[in-house]
């Protein structure tokens, strides 16, 4: 390990997340940063006891770890010695991230000011390379022959997952995360994907007259003409925007999706024990809602016309 490090550190400087990371799978329970570090001490304490038997080889591995390995011990260590040169330092940054992993606070608290707009339980991070970024990390451990090692993407989307995690008190995810951050440390850039709610239930009609779901004017395509009284529809309402109508205010989402299981007809009336649909709603804010009181808003809508029931996430 040691060796292999300091050739790596002997061709390009790397901070200590990035050298640690070529060593990931070593070890338990330890971050990147911490295994870089440990690595570098381990190696100015070799080359100090180095240094005392042969200065000119010693020496020069010190060197290679303050100019490219940024270790500060190393530094303090040639400094002692009267060996420290104005070059040795010269600011560098990181070959494979570019320093980028010294703003991973900024993008957690970008993160954590955009989550704060949501009702959530469970997010996933998710990482967004430049691909030259991408491809220069993999040149690197093809040249290296990293067999122990985890990509860049992975250890962005882990470590910041874990403080977020570690602040919010939310779970991480990976199977069906309600919330998707997604990061691009090279630009300082959060997004979040917010998935759709889903609720099921059934629906009875009953009354003649009104569509399944909102029929647009076939003249104008919704966009409101002569024909459609400019209201953009064949009909004034629909099943699908009684329902729509309560889930959207209780959840604050950008819209809903109607999906209904068969089809009557307009001038047909739905009885019995209704129909089964369940309601998509985009972005929804609010996921954690009282489904009896949003049942209520929805036959209070709807009430002689349209009522749901047997409301259920889904």
């Amino acid at each position: 390990i040691l060796k292999t490090a300091l050739k790596m550190l002997e061709k390009l400087p790397l901070c200590d997340h990035c050298l640690g990371r070529q060593f990931a799978l070593l070890g338990h329970g330890i971050e990147n940063d911490q295994r870089g570090e440990a690595i570098k001490l381990v190696l100015a304490l070799e080359s100090h006891a180095l240094a005392l038997s042969d200065k000119k080889r010693g020496v020069s591995a010190l060197r290679v770890l303050v100019t490219n390995g940024f270790c500060e011990t190393a530094r303090e260590l040639l400094q002692e010695m009267g060996k420290l040169n104005a070059a040795d330092d010269r600011p560098k940054e990181c070959y494979l991230c570019a320093d980028r992993f010294a703003a991973e606070d900024d993008l957690v608290k970008k993160a954590l000011r955009l989550l704060q707009d949501f009702e959530y339980n469970s997010f996933l991070v998710g990482t967004e390379l430049p691909v030259p970024v991408a491809e220069r990390e993999d040149e690197f451990r093809a040249e290296f022959e990293v067999s122990h090692g985890e990509n860049m993407r992975n250890e962005f989307g882990r470590v910041i997952g874990k403080e977020i995690a570690r602040r919010t008190g939310k779970t991480v995810e990976f199977g069906r995360p309600e919330i998707v951050v997604l990061v691009n440390p090279f630009r300082g850039q959060v997004e979040l994907q917010v998935n759709p709610l889903f609720v099921a239930g059934r629906y009875r009609k009953l009354v003649r007259g009104i569509p399944q779901s909102k029929w647009f004017c076939s003249s104008c395509r919704g966009k409101g003409c002569k024909k459609c009284n400019w209201t953009g529809k064949m009909y004034a309402e629909s099943v699908q925007e009684i329902v729509e109508g309560p889930f959207l205010k209780a959840t604050g989402g950008l819209k809903g999706s109607f999906h209904a299981s068969g089809r009557e007809d307009i001038d047909a009336r739905m009885l019995g024990n209704g129909r089964p649909f369940v309601i998509e709603v985009t972005m929804p804010r609010k996921r954690f809602l009282d489904l009896g009181k949003v049942e209520e808003e929805v036959n209070a809508v709807g009430s002689g016309k349209v009522e749901v029931s047997d409301l259920k996430f889904g």
